[in-house]
């Protein structure tokens, strides 16, 4: 019997689908099979019944599951308490939104690099969309995203709340006071990608107000904004976690408050995503500390 038999079992279990678990062991999906199939021949059952359109746990597989998990946690315990160069490297793959990248990711890596030497990391940045389903898929293992993930499996972590802002160039002329929408329309305005939530928000806000269309422009790239931003006579809507310092903008006064939006830190809950377990609790701790 093999751990990484057991790793392939409790990821599939955990997942229920075979494709998912392998991009989470970052192996191919044969080869999960082949994992699967050796343990069940070794202990002359099978962990799955694969008869329906879903993959169940059968009786055995049911009852093995919190073993398996134990003593995944326990060669991870013993890894990480090796000395020297016999101490093993596991790879933990981060997603996050843009939002985070540019306020606290780089002091969150830090942690990782000075306190979680076992651990090699691989980032990504994408969407609060496309990461939950990165996330569910299996190809990262820990998500810093808008919002909690609610699947079967998951944990979150509430990491903080930030605010929206509308906010502008320091050259960019605009009427004194507190701005109206009916101000705010003639400008070309800047924000996060389509299908973020608050591309959304801005859209319906001039929609329902009788002044839609505006020149609303989407922008993936937080540091491609700002220096947008700083550079033309627009307007953009960014969240305040990216106004950590004196980047050349001023915010804006509006007679429309923008929604707030709760970041968290969604990871698989099992032994297979310790590693994923691990970076949430020190983003969690890090945003505690702000």
């Amino acid at each position: 019997m093999e751990l990484k038999q057991l790793e392939a079992f409790v990821s599939i279990a955990t997942l229920r689908n075979f494709s998912a678990a392998a991009n989470r062991l970052n192996i191919t999906q044969p080869a999960i099979s082949l994992r699967l199939n050796a343990l069940e021949q070794e202990l002359g059952t099978p962990l799955f019944d694969r008869s329906g359109s879903k993959i169940q746990l059968t009786g055995p597989g049911l009852e093995l599951l919190h073993y398996a998990e134990q003593i995944i946690d326990m060669s991870y315990r013993l890894k990480a308490t090796a000395l020297g160069e016999t101490r093993s490297h596991q790879k933990v793959r981060i997603g996050t939104t843009d939002t985070i990248a540019n306020s606290w990711l780089s002091e969150l890596v830090a942690e990782i690099i000075n306190g979680l030497q076992h651990l090699t990391f691989e980032i990504i940045t994408d969407t609060t969309r496309n990461l939950r389903e990165r996330l569910l898929s299996g190809e990262i293992d820990v998500a810093f995203l808008m919002g909690p993930v609610h699947e079967k499996g998951i944990r979150n972590l509430p990491l903080k709340t930030y605010e929206s802002a509308w906010v502008a160039g320091e050259r960019t002329k605009l009427p004194k006071g507190i701005l109206t929408l009916d101000q705010i329309a003639p400008f070309p305005i800047i924000t996060y990608a389509r299908d973020s939530a608050t591309y959304t928000t801005i859209e319906e806000l001039f929609r329902m107000s009788g002044l839609w269309p505006v020149r609303l422009n989407s922008c993936s790239s937080t540091e491609v904004m700002i220096r947008t931003l700083v550079a033309s006579n627009a307007i953009g809507v960014i969240s305040t976690a990216c106004l950590v310092s004196d980047r050349g903008l001023r915010r804006l006064r509006c007679e429309v408050k923008l929604p707030d939006y709760e970041f968290c830190a969604a990871y698989h809950l099992d032994s297979v995503g310790r590693v994923g377990m691990a970076v949430a609790e020190r983003a969690q701790k890090l945003c505690q500390s702000f």
